[in-house]
């Protein structure tokens, strides 16, 4: 990921050290100045980061002033020093994705290979869904690159996906996600199978939950896959135990 990260310090070199980030006078401290703007951006650490990432664009600072310090937010929340969270919901409260096409396609391909990271790789917790959608990004390219995964992190993420889903109210739910959901069926019951029989039975009986919520969002709907096959063979009953 470092030499994505390494494109986005190039990219938004273009935005200069501001003389001073312009803030609330009852919110922002001169301590706080002092600290945002103490060191050279590349040794900025979370703790002296930390006030400006939770007030940028709301009492301190405009988007510019953000696009000068995001290349070091990023890395220090992509490495888990920061709130990854939190700061892409400023990317959003900033309207990232209109800015020109050579900042977002920076940002996206270290949001790509972070998506990539929390499905594959075992020595990291798997990934968020609700983290990544609070980027406001579009769903489809990384729906599409998670579709048919067998990795435990990825089937992790579908879980909690699924159950995210089935918890939010129907008018609130994003239409694209559970037209991709109901493809997953297939899925979900190979992944059942193929867990059950490596003897992890803590995620085995997470996908038959998962699987049965399903049923609920989807509201037995057949939707041709997108994402992949997707198709299911399972029975009428739609459970992905067939015990």
């Amino acid at each position: 990921m470092q030499s994505e990260i390494e494109d986005v310090y190039r990219v938004f070199a273009r935005y200069p050290r501001p003389v001073r980030v312009e803030g609330c006078q009852h919110c922002v401290t001169e301590d706080d100045h002092r600290d945002l703007l103490g060191a050279p951006l590349r040794e900025l650490d979370a703790e002296r980061l930390r006030r400006y990432s939770h007030k940028a664009l709301n009492t301190w600072g405009d988007v510019d002033d953000l696009r000068h310090f995001l290349p070091r937010l990023l890395e220090l929340s992509l490495r888990g020093d920061a709130d990854l969270h939190g700061l892409f919901a400023k990317l959003r409260q900033a309207g990232w994705t209109d800015w020109p096409e050579e900042e977002r396609a920076s940002l996206r391909a270290c949001l790509s290979v972070w998506w990539e990271l929390g499905l594959t790789e075992e020595e990291r917790a798997h990934a968020s869904w609700g983290t990544l959608t609070e980027s406001g990004d579009d769903p489809g390219p990384y729906l599409e690159s998670w579709w048919g995964r067998s990795t435990p992190q990825a089937l992790w993420t579908l879980v909690e996906l699924v159950g995210e889903v089935a918890h939010t109210t129907p008018r609130a739910r994003d239409e694209r996600v559970v037209a991709w959901l109901a493809t997953t069926r297939g899925w979900m019951e190979e992944a059942f199978f193929e867990v059950s029989e490596t003897g992890q039975a803590e995620l085995a009986e997470a996908l038959s939950e998962a699987r049965q919520l399903l049923d609920l969002v989807t509201l037995d709907e057949t939707v041709a896959g997108t994402g992949g096959t997707g198709s299911s063979e399972s029975g009428t009953d739609g459970s992905a135990d067939p015990r």
